[in-house]
């Protein structure tokens, strides 16, 4: 059987911290029936601070320069060709995505937060670029997103408003100018049973970006059968989101690069789509349905796990044995 090391920072306390992290162990663990796994992975300081990573390569590539990983980042390198692949759900840019992209043995990046233009900035060579591949982005938690969802289709009379909660309002100022009378939220109003239990009882979600573009919440509305509503996307996932057939989609203003810098002008333009489209029953349902098919068929664990694997191409790896 194939040898591989799986480098991947984790304790005690990061392994159940976020639904990647779960992730990341389902992952090896169906790596685990095609390859033998060198598990590299327990950093006692995981969840405070990077990981310094030594690969194979590195000693003729690198000169013994350590690599700073996140736990939320996973390298896998093939044991005798050395090849590696890497996969990161970090919010930014960071060592692990950029500086192994020189590197003739990397042939493949995988990046949750894929903005294009952002990444391309800093990876330059054309033949680095397609190493770099979107990937999907992952509900914050495990819960029981079904439950909800099936919660859901019991309402015959869904509230009138759009909907957003969470923490860093400061930040997302949009929220202070949207019309209370079309517009639900503010900050968080206790755990996630809470939350979701008033969330599946309004008619769309509202998405804006927290640290990254993608937000838990926009997978958590997905999941949960809830349309939502944002301005057009500019990272990708892969496959592709796709405007009004997964989620709502505003034109993005050409003044407007980042969504949390929203201005009072741009909320107008979520109010006057909101408007356009809350009345429209099939609209609705049929994002609902698009969107909710997306979690099922790339996000729920089983289906990430095998979307990742093909992603990576790994089953050339086994043409070896």
């Amino acid at each position: 059987m194939n040898k591989i090391i799986v480098h991947q920072p984790k304790n005690f306390e990061s392994r159940y911290y976020r639904y990647y992290n779960i992730f990341f162990d389902k992952f090896i663990d169906y790596l685990k029936t095609k390859f033998d796994v060198i598990d590299a992975r327990y950093y006692k300081y995981a969840n405070m601070k990077h990981y310094p990573t030594l690969l194979l390569s590195q000693d003729t590539f690198y000169n013994d320069t350590n690599i700073q990983m996140l736990e939320c980042e996973m390298i896998i390198e093939n044991y005798e060709t050395k090849e590696i692949k890497v996969l990161s759900v970090s919010d930014d840019l960071t060592s692990s995505i950029l500086s192994l992209q020189d590197s003739p043995h990397l042939t493949k990046v995988l990046v949750s937060q894929f903005d294009r233009k952002k990444i391309f900035h800093h990876v330059y060579n054309d033949e680095n670029k397609i190493k770099y591949n979107p990937w999907v982005y992952f509900p914050q938690n495990v819960h029981d997103f079904d439950l909800y969802y099936n919660k859901r289709q019991e309402f015959n009379d869904l509230k009138d408003k759009f909907y957003f909660r969470g923490t860093s309002i400061d930040c997302r100022k949009i929220i202070t100018y949207f019309d209370t009378n079309l517009f639900e939220g503010g900050l968080p109003i206790g755990g996630f049973e809470t939350y979701a239990s008033d969330l599946i009882q309004y008619k769309l979600g509202f998405s804006i970006a927290g640290r990254g573009e993608f937000c838990y919440r926009d997978i958590e509305y997905m999941a949960m059968g809830v349309p939502f509503i944002r301005f057009k996307f500019n990272s990708e996932m892969d496959p592709k989101l796709i405007p009004n057939y997964h989620y709502i989609s505003v034109d993005r203003p050409e003044d407007l690069d980042h969504d949390r810098n929203s201005t009072e002008e741009h909320a107008k333009l979520i109010e006057k789509r909101f408007l356009e489209v809350k009345d429209d029953v099939k609209f609705l349902n049929f994002i609902s349905k698009n969107a909710r098919a997306y979690y099922e068929n790339f996000i729920t664990f089983d289906s990430s796990t095998k979307h990742t694997y093909k992603l990576l191409d790994l089953d050339k790896w086994l043409v070896h044995q």
